[in-house]
This record gives structure tokens, C-alpha cells and sequence, in this order.
């Protein structure tokens, strides 16, 4: 159930819920008047209920958001300060999030123009869609890339990040049928610093302390070893690149 204290609704959600509960001349009702006739609908449903489940009330209230407490979503004509939300926008675009260092998030949209004109007659695609993550070096040096091939429905997908200190960006690409490709869109950046430690792997072999703070969580209490990237990062320097 969701109870919602009824005095923190917007104007514009009481009239949204006197509408949906028949209040007649909701339109023409001030404020406290619609917080009046809504206490003394929902009141006489509650009596109604009682009577009908035994003291069981199960109704979510005064929803704070302009959709049916029922759960039927649908316009609202002419109610001020609402209306249907597109099931699409005007531009193509894509968007990254970092989630830790080795991977991050990427999601993304297409505009319904652009669908329109890489599908055939039948709504298939004429082509492919791919993301290229370019990595560079926060150092400086050469930008690399690697392609993921994702699905015309596709809309999200987890990145793996395979060097830390470098940024990341990624191009919302198409190919077509006869192998030319183009970006659609491109992410902003995200950077993965270099840790304090990667690179400094033979201070920590001179210093027993130091070794079992940061290598005391690489193995769980059933023995499992933790995938850390810093932590594998240091154990391959300081083992010389075996494990």
C-alpha cells in the first residue's frame, strides 16, 4: 500500500486523482476543496471495502506521480501542467557511466527518424548497428578501439574497460550492407585513473605491512579469490607477470 500524505500532492496530481475518481466539477475545486472531496472518496471506497475483505484494505493512495493509482497509465486532456510523453525524441544520442574500474555503463536512443530510414518496406534493418569504445592513455599516446556488435533493439549495454589510466568514449554506430560505416552519436568521456600503487608493486614487496593491507582481501574466507583489478594489476607485477 502507499500512503502518501495527501497535503504534499501538487495541485495538478489531485486534480489528475479527482479525475480519475469521478469528483464532480474537479476543474472548478480550489485546493483544500479537492483535498476535502478526495478524503471523503477514498473514505466511502474504505467503508465499501470493509464490508467486502474483512478489514483488508489493499489500495495505493494518493500516487504522487500523474499516473493511475490503479495502474493504468493514459493521457490526461486538458489537465494543466501534463501531457503524453513521446515514444521517442528528435535527436540520436548515447550516454556513459562509469560503474568502477573495468567497467562501465552505456545506454542509448534512436531517433524516430532515423529508425524510419534503416528499415526496408517489411521493418527489416538495412544494415547493423555496432558500438566502438575508443580508449586513450591519460598520459598521452595513441587512441585504440574495439567494436561490440549490438541488436536494432538493443538499448543498454555493460563495457568492459580493459586499461586503467585511460579515458573512454564510445560511437553509436551504424553499418549498412555494403560495409560503410558511420557514427550516429557520440558518448561523453570517462576517465579511470591510474592507482596510487600500480607501478610502485616493489615498495609493497619491501614492506610486509604494507603487502597484507592491500593483499589481505584478495582471497574470501571460502578461499575464493576477489576480482579486483587494482589488486590483480599489483599481484602480476609482483610476480613478474605469473600467476
Amino acid at each position: 500500500m502507499i500512503l502518501i500524505n495527501i497535503d504534499s500532492l501538487s495541485t495538478t496530481e489531485l486534480q489528475y486523482i479527482a479525475q480519475q475518481e469521478g469528483v464532480k466539477s474537479w476543474k472548478d475545486l480550489d485546493r483544500e476543496e479537492l483535498i476535502d472531496a478526495l478524503e471523503e472518496a477514498f473514505g466511502e471506497q474504505d467503508d465499501e471495502n470493509l464490508q467486502t475483505i474483512k478489514g483488508k484494505i489493499n489500495r495505493n493512495r494518493y500516487c504522487n506521480s500523474l499516473t493511475s493509482y490503479r495502474g493504468n497509465s493514459h493521457p490526461v486532456n486538458g489537465l494543466p501542467g501534463t501531457e503524453s510523453l513521446p515514444e521517442s525524441y528528435h535527436d540520436t544520442s548515447i550516454h556513459l557511466l562509469l560503474r568502477d574500474p573495468q567497467w562501465a555503463f552505456a545506454y542509448w536512443s534512436f531517433s524516430s527518424h532515423l529508425l524510419e530510414e534503416i528499415v526496408d518496406d517489411e521493418g527489416a534493418p538495412l544494415g547493423s548497428f555496432f558500438l566502438r569504445v575508443s580508449q586513450t592513455p591519460l598520459g598521452g599516446g595513441e587512441e585504440s578501439a574495439y567494436d561490440i556488435t549490438i541488436d536494432t533493439d538493443d538499448q543498454q549495454w555493460n563495457i568492459n574497460l580493459p586499461q586503467m589510466g585511460a579515458s573512454y568514449a564510445v560511437d553509436l554506430c551504424w553499418r549498412d550492407k555494403r560495409g560503410e560505416e558511420q557514427s550516429l552519436a557520440r558518448s561523453n568521456s570517462v576517465e579511470v585513473a591510474q592507482p596510487y600503487w600500480v607501478g610502485k608493486a616493489g615498495r609493497l614487496g619491501d614492506d610486509l605491512s604494507l603487502f597484507c593491507i592491500h593483499f589481505s582481501s584478495l582471497v574470501t574466507r571460502e578461499g575464493e579469490i576477489i576480482d579486483n583489478a587494482i589488486l590483480r594489476e599489483l599481484a602480476q607485477q609482483m610476480s613478474g607477470g605469473v600467476l
